[in-house]
């Protein structure tokens, strides 16, 4: 485990438990990169514009070394904190990405991040959101996503912990054989407040799409999943999926699900659906029956229920550090630190 200090100003050591000695980070404090323009290993970074957010080109020079981007919030600003990410894969390029998002501090923090990604023929991405932040912050990520011809997008987001947390996310398949594979998982509790929007627009032929997004809901949470598979005309042999499951623990939880279909093509295949469910009573107390104590079938079903979204992370290692994780929050470990407010990932 190593530890570091973002800026000598806070005097705070973070912990970053993400596993593997062999991943590249790349630090933004609110929104302002910590490093100087460099480019290293098929990598070019540079801060975006106005001195905020995060320029980032990869090229086909890029090893198989994950990029792990931190962006913490410190200072209390006295407006919303706003800045943009531009992410270019250019064509040919891979890459796998982690992105996660923490507080130093308890403050109001309300941020807006704006990331637009780009991959060019045939490029392969992989990208991780880990949004855990605290229970008073508003967050909200605004991803724009572009496929040209073969190329081939998976991405995943696991919404951890914050007060209000909106995901905005458009992927446009712009040319033949582009693939989008999205996933997530939102857990809420106490008050928070969950959305996902989701938008894959199919513009070329012969593209194919995926989505799965699970949440588990607790105490007095609200969620909101609303999300479209739109094909355009002439984007035949489309393959498109969508799916949103919901477990609500109590009765005062809330989900709204609204899973669309808009097609102007007529030689496709595509499906959506929605499901909102409580735990198995029946298999509660089978568990029972054989000496496993109601708290533990609890947990049991819950980690089952989330396992088709975390079995996607292609990284074993870091794949085992989030099922930790997310084993903690759901036995309310990040409720009983609410006054340390680094989350570590």
């Amino acid at each position: 485990m190593k530890e570091y200090t973002y800026i000598p100003e806070v005097q705070r050591i973070f912990t970053c438990t993400v596993p593997g000695e062999n991943i590249r980070q790349v630090f933004l404090v609110d929104g302002i990169l910590q490093e100087e323009e460099n480019r290293a290993d098929g990598v070019f970074l540079t801060r975006g514009p106005e001195g905020k957010g995060l320029l980032l080109n990869i090229n086909k020079d890029c090893t198989d070394r994950p990029i792990q981007i931190i962006s913490v919030r410190s200072e209390n600003l006295p407006q919303p904190l706003e800045f943009s990410n531009t992410w270019m894969l250019e064509p040919g390029a891979k890459a796998q990405i982690i992105v996660c998002d923490h507080t130093l501090k308890e403050y109001l923090y309300s941020t807006l991040r704006f990331s637009n990604i780009i991959l060019g023929e045939g490029a392969h991405l992989d990208i991780l959101f880990m949004q855990n932040e605290h229970g008073r912050s508003r967050y909200r990520l605004d991803l724009n996503v572009e496929l040209k011809k073969n190329a081939r997008l998976n991405c995943h987001i696991l919404s951890l912990y914050g007060g209000t947390i909106q995901n905005k996310v458009q992927v446009h398949l712009l040319g033949p054989g582009a693939a989008c594979y999205l996933d997530g998982l939102y857990l809420a509790d106490c008050e928070q407040n969950t959305e996902y929007h989701i938008a894959v627009k199919h513009h070329s032929p012969n593209c194919h799409s995926s989505q799965l997004f699970k949440g588990i809901l607790d105490n007095q949470a609200k969620a909101l999943f609303n999300g479209i598979i739109y094909v355009a005309p002439g984007a035949q042999k489309t393959e498109a999926l969508q799916a949103n499951h919901n477990l609500l623990l109590t009765n005062d939880a809330k989900i709204t699900t609204q899973p669309q279909l808009e097609i102007y093509a007529d030689d496709v295949k595509c499906s959506h659906g929605a499901t909102i469910g409580r735990l198995d009573e029946q298999v509660l107390f089978y568990m029972r029956s054989r000496g496993i104590p109601l708290a533990e079938a609890q947990m049991m079903q819950q980690m089952a229920f989330v396992q088709d979204v975390l079995k996607h992370v292609p990284n074993p290692a870091i794949r085992s550090r989030l099922e930790k994780m997310v084993e903690s929050r759901l036995r309310g470990e990040f409720t009983k630190c609410a006054h340390c407010t680094m989350h570590c990932c």
